[in-house]
Formats: structure tokens, C-alpha cells, sequence
């Protein structure tokens, strides 16, 4: 008598393992599907370099012509992104034709359509992020920023990608 409730004991203890194991498999899937979902809808936050000179300021204006943006056909390319959707890569030189060191590069990639609006951008900041040294006058470096696509957009509707300057920062 004593063994058969035993029996009943285990195999009660074995169901309730596995209903927690279930139920936990169950929350640790929900929790992942509502991260991705939260992901997909929360908009990239655009990065800023603090105490930038940017576009407006006359020290910005007379030195942005000296940072040199050179971008070839085949520095741009699409890829698939993780959520069926796609996104283009642009990769360009800078190069610091001025004076001054830049120890702050802020940079925006763009996307166009056919009639040359905006459809899609993102912020970078390669210097101090990516490089911490200054980039010296005459040197060169290399930036890549990735663009993602609106999700009603076809790569067919695509004109053109590009990087613009930003904002700059001094020693």
C-alpha cells in the first residue's frame, strides 16, 4: 500500500516538472516574441555628437568643404536583414584636407527615391566611437554606415545612398 502511493507521489511530482518546464519554455518564448516585436518598432536613435559644430555655424560652414567624402559605385551594397526586409551599406573615405585635428566626426547616411526625398537615414559617429585619435590633416580613414529600408520600399525604388557630414568637433 505504502509503495502504490509512493508510485502516485512520483509520478504526480514527474507531471508537475514537467508543467513547470512547459510553462517556463512557453514565457521564455513570449518574452523573446515581444523583444523582436519592440525591436521592429522602435525607431533607431539618432546619434549625436555632443558640443558639435554643425551646419549653420560659420566655423562649420567654412571648414566642411576641407572634409573630403569620397564614396565609389561599388562602395554600396544591399543586404537582407534579419527581419525580411533589406538594408544598403555605403562606405566612403573621409579625408581631412583642412588645418585643425578633428577629434569629433558625426555623419548621416542617406537614402533617396526617385524624386530625390529622404526615405531613410542614420547617424554615425566614427570619431571618438570607432577611432579615438584625432584625424590628423592629410590623413584618411574608413566609414561604413548600414541603412535600413523602409518597410514598404522595394530596392527598385531606390535612387541613390550617400553620406553627409554632420558635425565636427576640434582640439
Amino acid at each position: 500500500m505504502f509503495e502504490n502511493e509512493e508510485d502516485k507521489e512520483v509520478a504526480v511530482a514527474k507531471k508537475h516538472g514537467r508543467m513547470i518546464l512547459l510553462g517556463g519554455s512557453i514565457a521564455v518564448i513570449l518574452l523573446a516574441a515581444i523583444i523582436i516585436m519592440l525591436a521592429k518598432s522602435k525607431p533607431h536613435q539618432a546619434a549625436a555628437l555632443e558640443d558639435a559644430l554643425r551646419a549653420g555655424s560659420a566655423e562649420f560652414e567654412a571648414y566642411k568643404s576641407k572634409v573630403e567624402i569620397e564614396i565609389k559605385p561599388e562602395d554600396k551594397r544591399t543586404y537582407d536583414n534579419l527581419i525580411g526586409m533589406f538594408q544598403i551599406e555605403v562606405r566612403a573615405n573621409i579625408t581631412n584636407r583642412g588645418d585643425r585635428p578633428i577629434t569629433g566626426l558625426e555623419l548621416v547616411g542617406k537614402m533617396f527615391d526617385m524624386e530625390d526625398k529622404t526615405i531613410s537615414q542614420r547617424s554615425s559617429i566614427p570619431i571618438p566611437r570607432a577611432r579615438q585619435n584625432p584625424l590628423n590633416p592629410g590623413e584618411s580613414m574608413r566609414v561604413s554606415i548600414k541603412i535600413d529600408a523602409p518597410s514598404k520600399i522595394t530596392e527598385a525604388e531606390v535612387k541613390d545612398v550617400t553620406i553627409e557630414l554632420n558635425g565636427l568637433k576640434f582640439q
